[in-house]
């Protein structure tokens, strides 16, 4: 658990399809959980914090609660709006307006109750002042007054934010001024694609700008390659649902995680298939959601089974995380399984020369989520790429080492013309990039740039970490 005082929970919950996920982006100000009329999109629980006025809390959207689950997966999402309804301090019940009320929906209103914690009803899909009335007809569960709300175009949610901070704590959490809240909510302004083509603007409680000292860990992967067994042992609990079915996960799901007086927040991904794979809108959103996990991260932990070995769609997992410039390491997953281990070590490193001699310079580690082998070896391991990720060389010491390698190993002329390196200096971090000023660009073979920048991993320790160098004739602002 991290030290700091967490805001408090506000869990969103109802049967499927009543617009959870829709009410969940709009009080958090992302398009963050997926949003499509198929029942069973949301498996996991989601939390993200949310700002309104000042004050903070964390909102959770939950799978939809289902009469009688069969399916084990549908079984363990119902454990997880269990789990997610115990922890809050609030409850949004959502139920649909534009439909009577189900057997479901009294059940699960008898079960809030229950539990004894404060209860919210929003009645969704009132879209306009026409319906607004219908919301009365949702007086009979008994449940106090009924909030009438539209989460696809924001009509009523902001009575329905101060109705759920009426029961938190008064004292804002984060002690703003009205000018800067204010200025937070105009830049909290944007446009999400939900269903289709439909577009709203977003003016409504939003995300708090987000703690750069938070280390951002996307773990990706195929699909059933372990990545939320591996979550799961790092949190010592089934946070996400685990299941041999491949594609349990569908969203990118943000996990807080604390360790040895540090922050993390694990991104657990879907797994990525081939595009000829993907059959279904859902699992393309799915995908999208994994690469744009990807590029929002700080360090990528590629998970490949290592029973089986370096596949295709792990090659296209690692070079999109190169091109993006995001530090990353390459995990094989059950371990525990393999019985010759040295042997099929070397066979994967073998692997690792054949097709992608380009990830020599990142770490591999053999993992067991199940016996919990090097899990924690792994978060040292994300704590020194984190930091090589945002290492910059001051150009006077970069252009004194490239002296010395001048003096090593001088480029090779071509066709009698020979190349000469001018001044190099490093121009961004994450990606990493540097720029060497030349004569002529076209003398320099990519050997010899490869030889440079692994001088350059040398050197300044970019273990896992992309570079590029970029040439440029003539001297700077030539």
């Amino acid at each position: 658990m991290s030290s700091k005082k967490k805001p408090p929970l506000v869990a969103i919950c109802g049967r499927p399809n009543v617009g959870k996920s829709t009410l969940y982006n709009r009080l958090v100000g992302l398009s963050s959980a997926i949003v499509h009329d198929e029942e069973g999109i949301t498996r996991d629980r989601h939390v993200a914090t949310a700002q309104w006025h000042g004050r903070q809390f964390r909102v959770v959207d939950t799978g939809g609660i289902v009469e009688a689950p069969q399916d084990a997966i549908v079984r363990k999402m119902q454990e997880q709006v269990r789990l997610a309804i115990k922890e809050a301090s609030v409850v949004v019940f959502v139920v649909d307006g534009r439909a009577p009320l189900t057997r479901v929906d009294y059940e699960l209103r008898d079960e809030l109750i229950k539990h004894g914690k404060p209860i919210v009803l929003a009645v969704n899909k009132l879209d306009n002042e026409q319906f607004e009335p219908l919301r009365h007809d949702f007086h009979e569960l008994g449940m106090g007054e009924p909030i009438a709300i539209s989460s696809t175009h924001g009509l009523g949610t902001d009575a329905l934010v101060d109705a759920v901070l009426a029961h938190l704590p008064q004292a804002p959490l984060v002690p703003v001024s009205t000018a800067e809240a204010e200025e937070l909510e105009v830049k909290a302004k944007a446009k999400f694609k939900l269903k289709k083509d439909e577009e709203f603007e977003f003016t409504g409680p939003h995300s708090p700008p987000v703690d750069e000292s938070v280390i951002k860990i996307a773990v990706v992967g195929r699909p059933n390659a372990g990545k939320s067994s591996f979550i799961n042992a790092l949190l010592n609990e089934e946070r996400t649902i685990v299941d041999a079915t491949p594609g349990t996960t569908r969203d990118a799901i943000d996990i807080e995680f604390h360790w040895k007086d540090k922050d993390y927040l694990l991104i657990d991904t879907a797994g990525m298939r081939k595009k000829a794979g993907i059959k279904t809108p859902v699992e393309h959103f799915s995908v999208v959601r994994s690469l744009r996990a990807i590029r929002r991260s700080d360090v990528c932990l590629v998970l490949v089974d290592a029973t089986q070995g370096l596949g295709e769609q792990d090659l296209k997992i690692v070079e999109y995380a190169s091109e993006e410039g995001i530090a990353m390491a390459l995990l094989w997953t059950k371990w525990d399984l393999v019985e010759k281990k040295e042997d099929r070590f070397a066979e994967l490193k073998d692997q690792i020369d054949l097709k992608a001699p380009f990830l020599h310079h990142v770490p591999m580690v053999t993992i067991s989520s199940t016996a919990r082998t090097r899990i924690f070896k792994v978060i040292e391991l994300v704590d020194g790429l984190a930091h090589a990720a945002t290492k910059r060389v001051a150009t006077g010491p970069l252009n004194n080492f490239l002296g010395r390698i001048k003096d090593e190993h001088q480029p090779p002329a071509f066709r009698g013309n020979l190349p000469k390196i001018l001044y190099m200096t490093q121009v961004s971090v994450k990606p990493t990039v540097f720029v060497m000023f030349v004569n002529q660009t076209k003398l320099f073979h990519f050997s010899y740039m490869r030889y440079i920048e692994n001088r350059l991993r040398e050197e300044y320790n970019f273990e896992g970490v992309p570079i590029k160098i970029e040439l440029r004739e003539g001297k700077p602002d030539s």
